[in-house]
């Protein structure tokens, strides 16, 4: 705990002392009178983290250390937010200083002479307790806790044939080379020519191992680690690394039952209790209908078998537990043993999934899985735990994509740019860094090429203990189900969750004023208290339900806001008061129905990453709209009755409709100059003023020249996703797409059908860094210049309409990934033949809904390194159309969308010839 402690006040000082550089040099100290106290502020400040670095470096322990780190934390806090009320006050506007009222401008100089008479108190108590010193320490080695076993397991090891068989391959491999493979193996231990090692946590650690062990013809080094780009550093040739992966869901079941039953061998019944007349469910057993079924699962043993009877319930809830526990081992054997000693009922059972934080937290009989948990996040590097921690607020854990992440960090100051890299590559750098040593996981969603994770997963029981780390460092306050859990009334990073708080108390008991991020995840309710949250930096509200125009108001009240994620929900306009947010980074509002940005956007001068538009069609109806939709003009102009209750009716109806009619008018104007179906949204005049964006789309340029011609004093764009221009302005794009030298990814979707081969032909000077090329409109025929892309790693086509093959890119070096989607081809394209040498370094092929494809050849040497293909819905696909699979040598998986039966037989026949087995997954239509 004391290195996490270490971490997150060594952030806070980083961003503190940052603040107070700004402020010295906006001259706000001057401004107050208090610029000795800022220098005096910032110098101890960094001499605090001086100090931090040295207790990490010594590994200094002990609670009245923790509570030191905790006020250095605290004060840093607090001088951050008195340095930021002094900005929205005096760096309003250049006159203001004059014009602030001299009682609030005494009221902060006081408040900072207060904080430096604190900082001095904190500075002398570490001296009188002689708590941190600066010399060197020794490197002090905890016993790991994955060196404590688990007595009387060997009954439950299952799952074991294939991994055994893979190491036992490795050892026994005839090329002499050192081994860095994963082992069960605790300590050292030695057998003829082999040795082995566990945990192994750095290079230098190896460096010493290897200088004392000779390597001798034949002799092995077998080590584990939970580092993999540790692994890689020492394994030679890579392929020498054996990955442990985590069991499969039949092995993961029996692994459970075996331990909660504690049986080596059992007849597992499972009792349905179902109506007498509910032709629904049919048992596995085909039983006939009847108050009962049972489902038989069997292991292949001969030896006599314990019968096991469990509910339906009981199996639902088992599945919870296994699949909580991320169908882990360890997690799974101790949650079991600890279960067999409850009585065997899914009552017992939810319980357990229900409450598995808390039971890991304060259970002894669960610290083995606590213990190896901890003992990761302790072996982390402590510049890095603050950032584990910070991911506790992302409450649904789950599908988390990357960027998000890196945004975020960047803007609460998690992150901050380095000598040679910026902050967002210090913050990727640290996101693969927590990657690499499984604290988080790829997701399986994702198509992962060299490694490029788009999306992370965090595990339930590691998300549990971040939480509860994060919420005893005062980083995190969890608002769920009306039940606030915080350590402190000062509420620095707040997650709600769940529905609208019915309690209005609730928030009232926390001081908001001091908050930095807010994160909602459910019902959006009334927690937008502005007035309240001042200082707020980041606002996720990524997802959220019934958030409306009318919440985002006030949202120029935020001045201090850098990240405003606002992706998915049901927004069809954004206020004017966001021209206010003048230190705001991110705006994020992909999947809305936001088709038109506010020209008060042109004033965000920090302003690096817009992401707007969807790939799909999203109607949201506009306030407007939605009041007019609500009526039932039906029924309110119904004749029927008699006279008088219809013309009360009418008039009522008048008076209501009428002052808002010419909002409904203008509402149906503006939408009528917008392509909804574009999936882009219209920028403003004076867009070309943001030269801080790097990232920007989907943009609806229409047929305006004028707005092609602002994107081009973009010049620090790296990605750019721009629709619904036409042949009109084509050449303008073109013109664009040469000015912009470090383009690296770009989108294009004309409108007209002869609008994107018009650009793509005007192209003179095409980006030569560009890695991802997605075009989504008819074009006809590739352009010869896209062959000279040498850096290019992925292509999507969808709705080109191409009326020839694709030579011009087989050639291309560093192709990894090719998507060729719905009417990619023109009718008469029939055939697909991938040609001897073609595509060398292709690892993923996707193609989807070529209705007119009758055939896939693929010749040997072509596309050696494909490992991942998919074939969906090419319904025109002969028996016998898809043949070359058995030169695929690399291949690892298929999927095959399919309706003829034969074509997956003749697929199958090839499949069997491959060395490597490929996973061949099959969905009929």
């Amino acid at each position: 705990m004391e290195e996490a402690a270490k971490g997150v006040a060594n952030t806070a000082l980083n961003l503190v002392v940052k603040t107070a550089i700004t402020a010295i040099t906006n001259e706000i100290g001057l401004i107050l009178g208090v610029q000795e106290e800022l220098f005096f502020i910032k110098e101890e400040l960094e001499m605090m983290q001086a100090f931090l670095q040295a207790a990490s470096t010594q590994k200094v322990k002990g609670v009245v250390v923790t509570t030191w780190i905790k006020q250095v934390q605290e004060l840093a806090f607090d001088v951050e937010d008195c340095l930021q009320e002094a900005s929205v006050h005096l760096m309003k506007k250049p006159w203001l200083p004059v014009m602030c009222s001299v009682k609030k401008r005494d009221n902060i100089a006081r408040k900072i002479r207060v904080l430096k008479t604190r900082i001095e108190d904190v500075s002398k108590r570490n001296l009188r307790y002689k708590l941190i010193h600066t010399e060197n320490g020794g490197h002090i080695y905890d016993e790991s806790a994955s060196t404590k076993s688990i007595a009387n397991v060997e009954a439950l090891l299952v799952g074991l044939d294939e991994p055994k068989r893979k190491l036992v391959e490795l050892i026994l491999k005839e090329d002499g080379e050192t081994r860095s493979d994963i082992s069960s193996r605790n300590g050292w231990s030695w057998k003829d020519h082999s040795c082995q090692r566990d945990d192994l946590s750095s290079v230098s650690e190896w460096d010493k191992i290897k200088d004392v062990l000779p390597m001798v013809n034949g002799s092995r080094i077998i080590v584990t680690t939970r580092l993999r780009p540790l692994a890689e550093s020492i394994s030679h040739p890579s392929d020498n690394i054996y990955e442990i992966k985590e069991l499969s869901e039949n092995d993961a079941f029996d692994l459970f039952f075996k331990a909660v039953y504690k049986t080596p061998n059992y007849r597992l019944v499972i009792e349905h209790t179902k109506k007498k007349d509910d032709p629904r469910d049919k048992s596995k057993c085909d039983m006939k209908y009847g108050t009962s079924s049972s489902e038989i699962i069997e292991q292949d043993s001969e030896v006599k078998k314990e019968r096991i009877t469990i509910t339906k319930d009981m199996k639902i809830q088992a599945d919870l537990i296994i699949e909580s526990c991320g169908r882990l081992p360890l997690a799974i054997v101790t949650i079991g043993s600890y279960l067999a000693t409850k009585p065997k009922t899914s009552v017992e059972w939810k319980t357990m999934h229900e409450q598995l934080s808390s039971e890991l937290a304060n259970n002894p009989n669960l610290g083995t899985v606590k213990n190896v948990l901890t003992s990761s996040y302790d072996g982390m590097p402590y510049h890095l735990k603050p950032c584990l921690l910070y991911l506790s607020v992302f409450h649904n854990h789950k599908e988390i994509r990357r960027s998000r992440i890196i945004r975020r960090w960047m803007a609460d100051g998690y992150v901050m740019e380095g000598r040679k890299k910026t902050a967002e590559e210090v913050g990727k750098s640290n996101f693969y860094d927590i990657m690499g040593r499984n604290l988080i996981q790829p997701s399986q969603m994702d198509t992962i090429v060299n490694g490029d994770v788009k999306r992370c997963n965090i595990h339930d029981m590691m998300y549990e203990l971040i939480l509860a780390k994060a919420v005893d460092e005062n980083i995190v306050s969890l608002l769920e189900d009306e039940n606030l859990i915080t350590m402190t009334d000062k509420v620095r990073h707040l997650v709600i969750a769940g529905g609208p708080c019915t309690g209005d108390n609730i928030l009232e008991r926390v001081k908001l004023s001091h908050m930095r991020s807010l994160s909602i995840f459910g019902e959006v309710g009334d927690y937008l208290r502005y007035p309240r949250m001042k200082l707020v930096r980041v606002l996720d509200l990524e997802g959220t339900l019934n958030l409306n125009d009318r919440d985002l108001r006030s949202i120029g009240k935020l001045r201090h806001l850098k990240y405003l994620g606002l992706r998915g929900t049901k927004i069809t306009k954004l206020p004017d008061s966001l021209g206010k947010l003048s230190e705001l980074e991110t705006l994020d509002i992909r999947n809305t129905a936001v088709v038109r940005l506010p020209t008060g956007l042109t004033k965000l001068q920090k302003l690096s990453y817009l992401r707007a538009g969807s790939d799909d069609y999203f109607y949201h109806p506009t306030p407007m709209r939605d009041t007019f939709n609500r009526i039932d003009w039906d029924n309110q102009l119904n004749l029927g009755d008699n006279f008088v209750s219809c013309g009360v009716r009418l008039l009522t109806l008048l008076f209501c409709v009428i002052p808002i009619l010419p909002c409904y008018i203008l509402e149906k104007f503006e939408e009528s100059k917008v392509d909804r179906f574009s999936g882009g949204v219209r920028a403003p005049q004076g867009i070309g003023e943001l030269r801080s964006l790097k990232i920007l789309g989907i943009i609806d340029i229409g047929r305006s020249k004028d707005l092609a011609k602002e994107i081009q004093n973009l010049t620090n764009l790296s990605k750019l996703a721009v629709t619904g221009f036409t042949r009109e302005n084509g050449k303008t794009i073109a013109e664009v797409i040469d000015g912009l030298k470090h383009l690296k990814s770009l989108v294009l979707k004309a409108k007209d059908e002869s609008g994107l081969g018009c650009c793509l032909d005007s192209i003179s000077s095409p980006p030569k860094y560009l890695k991802s090329l997605k075009l989504h409109s008819p074009l006809g025929k590739l352009p010869n210049w896209i062959s000279s892309l040498e850096n290019l790693e992925k292509i999507h086509f969808k709705c080109t309409y191409l009326t020839g093959g694709i030579e011009v890119i087989e050639k291309l070096p560093n192709l990894k990934i090719l998507y060729m989607l719905v009417n990619s081809f023109l009718a008469g394209v029939e055939e697909l033949r991938f040609r001897e040498g073609t595509f060398p370094m292709l690892e993923v092929m996707n193609l989807e809904e070529l209705l007119t494809l009758e055939s896939v050849s693929i010749e040997e040497t072509a596309l050696k390194r494909l490992e991942q293909l998919k074939i969906s819905k090419c319904w025109s696909i002969k028996e016998n159309g898809v043949s070359g699979l058995d030169f695929l040598v690399q291949l690892k998986e298929m999927e095959v969308v399919y309706k003829d039966t034969n074509l997956v037989k003749n697929i199958q026949e090839q499949l069997k010839k491959l060395p490597k087995n490929p996973v061949l997954r099959l969905i009929k239509i």
